[in-house]
């Protein structure tokens, strides 16, 4: 991948000279992920640090020295992988129940780790989730009817301080990576980053039982401190994210590409405030420095930011601070350059901008829009120094623009296949040692 990484970038650059207002970013100066850390949105949860660390030795969806009996073990505790390949869960959501929890998914040999057929939900506090990728589908030959699992969640009243970073999650029946819970205050996750994933291909016409159901990420009523920044969204039909009221979310240098009828979606649904106590509030965003450019599946005239069409002209749906943020059509005509254009590109006129943000992280500073889509590229996913075929599809999908939302994994490719491999690791004796050691592992999957 390393040789194929200057074509990408120049690729990436060529295309952006032809439409940006600006001269688009040097390749060798697209930064690495490390312009991405920030304090607090759970970002800077210690996970597991200074807990035992205990090894996966099997790729076996079970049993002494699998994945899942790593996830539940209790106490503070680091996962890493001597070995690397394909776990099969056969279509078996895990519920992480114990916090104070690494899952170190760098540690293991190329390939790395890659889930399919299942599902991990974060139903525990102080967790992080490392290079994990998870390719869930519909099943294949076990599909069944009305399997409707999202693959990654931070879920319920539990879940605090959650970071997802480096994470590939695609072709799920509902959401491919949420944030969620039951709708009353107090009852949802909080404090969750989702930083440096790639969110794609969510299957449409599927085992859901509403029927085509392609999403990308929901953030659930009452869901407060969700960060989302250096993400790649691509091929969802809607959900970039689905915000619905009373949440906080902090968008940045965030690539959407070919949503159907929504990208970043605002929910009004007076009818599912009718049986509980908590009113109906409008929910903030800050967004600043993401990219969306449409597809071949994005409907006429999608704005950046929605609402739903149910809501009143007078509804108080959301509020929205946006700085340098970018929309391009079909054929990378720019609509929106972050100051000027077709606000009808922008925003639906029934959410309010906001002139200064509400919601931010701490000692951050996002890059601006003319660097989003390298750094995305460079960046987003799993291990993205050894990124797998189905990551690699994607990107050269995007470097293409074509690809499209999908009905069911076997339209592009199918589950992926390989041959396990193995690697001992040799696990310092100190906390202190362990961070250093897991660093040097970091290094060889992050740029």
């Amino acid at each position: 991948m390393k040789d194929i990484l200057p074509l990408l970038f120049l690729s990436v650059l060529l295309q952006a000279a032809c439409h940006a207002d600006k001269p688009a970013t040097p390749a060798d100066a697209i930064p690495g992920s490390a312009v991405m850390r920030f304090d607090g949105f759970g970002a800077d949860t210690a996970g597991g640090a200074g807990g035992r660390v205990i090894k996966v030795t099997t790729l076996d969806a079970t049993g002494p020295g699998s994945f899942k009996a790593a996830l539940e073990a209790s106490g503070p505790r680091i996962i890493v992988f001597e070995v690397g390949g394909i776990i099969d869960w056969r279509q078996d959501a895990f519920e992480v129940a114990n916090g104070r929890l690494t899952i170190a998914g760098e540690t293991a040999p190329s390939p790395g780790i890659t889930i399919i057929r299942g599902s991990l939900n974060i139903h525990a506090g102080d967790v992080i989730v490392r290079h994990i990728r998870i390719r869930s589908g519909d099943g294949g030959d076990l599909k069944k009817t009305n399997f409707e699992n999202d693959s990654m969640t931070a879920h319920g009243p539990d879940a605090r301080n959650i970071l997802f970073d480096h994470c590939s999650v695609a072709w799920s029946i509902d959401e491919n990576l949420s944030v969620s819970g039951p709708r009353v205050k107090n009852g949802t996750a909080a404090r969750v980053t989702l930083r440096n994933c790639l969110i794609a291909e969510g299957l449409d016409n599927s085992t859901h039982s509403k029927g085509p159901h392609s999403k990308g990420t929901l953030v659930h009523d009452f869901v407060r401190d969700v960060a989302i920044a250096g993400c790649f969204y691509a091929h969802n039909f809607n959900r970039h994210p689905y915000i619905k009221p009373n949440a906080t979310v902090f968008m940045a240098n965030n690539l959407i590409y070919n949503p159907g009828n929504a990208a970043i979606h605002f929910a009004y649904t007076p009818s599912e405030y009718k049986t509980i106590p908590d009113p109906m509030l409008p929910s903030f965003l800050t967004a600043i420095g993401n990219v969306y450019r449409m597809g071949s599946d994005t409907k006429p005239k999608v704005a950046l930011f929605t609402c739903s069409p149910a809501a009143p002209t007078d509804a108080l749906v959301g509020y929205v601070y946006q700085r340098d943020n970018r929309v391009y059509d079909q054929q990378g005509a720019l609509l929106w350059n972050g100051v000027s254009g077709d606000a009808a590109f922008l925003s639906d006129p029934r959410l309010t901008l906001l002139d200064a943000p509400k919601i931010a992280p701490a000692n951050f500073t996002p890059l601006p829009s003319l660097v989003t889509e390298g750094y995305v590229l460079k960046n987003a996913g799993a291990r993205p120094k050894d990124r797998d075929a189905v990551d690699k599809r994607i990107i050269n999908d995007y470097l293409a623009r074509r690809g499209r939302i999908p009905d069911s994994q076997d339209e592009v490719g199918g589950y992926p296949k390989s041959l396990g491999t193995h690697r001992p690791l040799e696990v310092p004796a100190s906390p202190d040692a362990v961070a250093k050691w897991l660093e040097a592992y970091l290094a060889e999957v992050e740029y």
